[in-house]
């Protein structure tokens, strides 16, 4: 499995909303697009195929506090549909005009495959660099009853506004 079978109907339709999504929505609303890998590939409770990408919607309320929900997939696995779905609040670190640190918690959708071994609200802490367009991040997302066992990831998000 080396193609792209995953990248199907669902990819577009998720492609052309979020980016529709971002102009037609006020300015404070974003909405973004990302690429990324997990360099390690150890992650036990988000089994998906590496890269992964994933749509998402957030608001920041203020300098510290950031509304978002996000889906994340692989385009290279057909079989993971609907994905990771899950919707929280970061608090965010300020550390430059560009560069913020951020943790976070998060709530997994119900609606689950196989793929998503999640018992408990996810955890995140990271960091992300870049314009208002681009940024290049890292993130850990774990559950927080198996912080041991989450996902690093590292990619690029791309934002429409």
């Amino acid at each position: 499995m080396t193609g792209f079978e995953g990248f199907g109907l669902w990819s577009i339709v998720g492609t052309i909303a979020t980016v529709v999504g971002g102009l037609v929505t006020p300015t404070n609303i974003e909405t973004y697009i990302s690429l990324n890998v997990d360099p390690w590939d150890q992650n036990e409770t988000i089994d998906f195929m590496e890269p992964m990408g994933s749509f998402g919607i957030q608001t920041d309320l203020g300098d510290h506090v950031r509304l978002f929900a996000e889906h994340q997939s692989s385009p290279r696995q057909g079989n993971d549909h609907p994905g990771l779905n899950h919707a929280g609040v970061k608090f965010l670190a300020p550390v430059s005009s560009e560069t913020t640190l951020y943790s976070g918690i998060s709530v997994n959708s119900s609606i689950d495959t196989d793929k998503v071994d999640i018992d408990a609200p996810l955890i995140s802490v990271g960091i992300e660099d870049g314009d208002e367009d681009l940024k290049i991040f890292v993130e850990y997302l774990a559950d927080m009853s198996k912080i041991e066992r989450g996902r690093l990831s590292i990619g690029l998000k791309l934002y429409f506004r």
